[in-house]
């Protein structure tokens, strides 16, 4: 895939899908896949400047601090999309948020993709196990592994309506597959949610 210039505006591709999806794994290895001027950014590490008054994002109650965090980290993705960078978003995002995310990247002239990561739920709940003795990427957050939770949100991206077609099943592909399947769709530009050029 083609990457724009420095002097030219990039796009976002948000890689999204449950916990245990294999984002994390998956999206660096898109990137390798991409062009030479690449940025990925882990939405996680958003969630750690809250430093007081946290609430799990999951939860009723945390519909304003998500926008919020959430709201943040496309900024920072829509600085680097206008210096030229092709960015990847790394993250629980589901298609509820996307009026957030184009409200953003569209007064920025930037471009969204968007890809939702789904193998089954069994998949889902044992890579969370399996991630459970590993060091966690984000210092003193280890990776979420509770059941409840992940079923919680793996329901939540179970019925996506028109954004089904943006679903990869990742359930018997591997993290290199995955990797290939989502630079396909992308190239193909089946992923594109939004488009202001």
């Amino acid at each position: 895939m083609t990457i724009h210039a420095a002097t030219s505006t990039g796009t976002v591709l948000i890689v999204t899908g449950p916990p245990g999806a294999g984002k994390s794994t998956v999206a660096p290895l898109v990137a390798a896949r991409l062009g030479p001027l690449v940025a990925t950014i882990e939405a996680d590490w958003f969630w750690t400047i809250v430093t007081a008054g946290f609430i799990p994002p999951w939860e009723p109650t945390s519909n304003d601090q998500n926008r919020t965090v959430l709201r943040s980290v496309i900024s920072a993705a829509a600085e680097m999309a206008t210096g030229g960078y092709q960015v990847l978003i790394d993250g629980v995002i589901g298609p509820w948020h996307l009026p957030v995310v184009t409200d953003v990247l569209e007064s920025r002239g930037v471009d969204l993709d968007y890809v939702v990561l789904r193998p089954d739920l069994e998949t889902c709940l044992d890579r969370a196990r399996a991630r459970a003795t590993g060091q966690a990427r984000v210092p003193d957050h280890p990776p979420l592994t509770a059941s409840g939770p992940i079923r919680h949100m793996w329901n939540e991206f179970g019925h996506l309506g028109r954004y089904e077609s943006h679903v990869i099943d990742t359930s018997r592909l591997d993290h290199e597959a995955s990797a290939d399947e989502v630079r396909r769709a992308l190239v193909a530009g089946e992923l594109r949610v939004s488009s202001v050029s």
